[in-house]
Order: C-alpha cells, then sequence, then structure tokens
C-alpha cells in the first residue's frame, strides 16, 4: 500500500509534454484582406507572403480565413510581396511596404516574468491533483471503516 502511494506521488516525466505555453503580441501583424469587386472575399484561398530579404522563396504560405484575411509577422523592413489565388485562378499580388521594426523588437516568447510563474504552477498542478486524490482517498477509507465498525 506504501508502495502504490508512493508511485502515485512520484513526479512523471512523461507529464511535462502536456502543458503548451504562449504568448500574445498586438500590433506586429501585418493584415491583408483579400475581396473581389463585388465584395465577395476570397475565403480559405491559397496565399504566399515573400519576404524583400529572399523574394525568391515564400516566407509563409497558407489559406485566408473565411473572411478572406490573412496576416504575417515581418522581421525585416521592406517591400513584402503577397500573392493570393482562389481555386479558378483569380487572385491578387500585391506589394506591401513594411516600416522598420520599432525598438521593442519581437519577444523572446515570454513576456518578462511570465515564464517564472508559467514554471512555479507547471510544478504546484500535479502535486495539487496528487492531494486532491489523496484526500479522496483518504475519505473513501474512512467511510468504510466507520461501515464495516458499525456492522
Amino acid at each position: 500500500m506504501a508502495l502504490a502511494a508512493l508511485i502515485l506521488v512520484a513526479p512523471s516525466p512523461v507529464a511535462h509534454a502536456h502543458e503548451v505555453l504562449h504568448s500574445i503580441e498586438r500590433g506586429k501583424a501585418i493584415a491583408v484582406k483579400a475581396f473581389f469587386a463585388d465584395g465577395e472575399v476570397l475565403a480559405y484561398s491559397e496565399y504566399q507572403v515573400f519576404s524583400p530579404a529572399d523574394p525568391r522563396i515564400p516566407y509563409q504560405k497558407g489559406r485566408t480565413d473565411r473572411s478572406g484575411y490573412l496576416a504575417f509577422v515581418p522581421d525585416v523592413p521592406g517591400a513584402w510581396r503577397v500573392k493570393v489565388t482562389d481555386a479558378t485562378g483569380h487572385g491578387l499580388d500585391v506589394v506591401v511596404d513594411v516600416a522598420a521594426v520599432g525598438a521593442q523588437g519581437p519577444s523572446s516568447g515570454h513576456p518578462a516574468g511570465q515564464g517564472v510563474v508559467a514554471s512555479w504552477a507547471f510544478a504546484v498542478r500535479p502535486i495539487l491533483g496528487v492531494g486532491v486524490i489523496a484526500a479522496l482517498f483518504a475519505l473513501l477509507v474512512l467511510l468504510y471503516r466507520r461501515r464495516r465498525s458499525a456492522k
């Protein structure tokens, strides 16, 4: 029984692979909406974005969303080329001028101090989960013993 409790309390290295962290940055992306003259949007159409640093190889590929939007985060200033093509071959080929990246630049993936909080929470959650399971198990054992002693 002590061995079973020890196995439940021991940390599992596999559990680390389940948490996904993210950061949200606003105001650094370029959004482009593609639509026809009659207002119909190019929904789910293929697009390619080409960087001024290497205009031959696509910087980003994908599909527009249902509203005809695509977005990209430029890493260098200059003339970025955006090509959107629908299934019938109609499309858009436009140059988007991007100003120099601001003094802030892109963040490292964790806003200041957030990585420490996330690591703390990552360590506390499994311990809290095991504590809740142990408390429920102790309650069940107590109820079982009480019922057994009453007979």
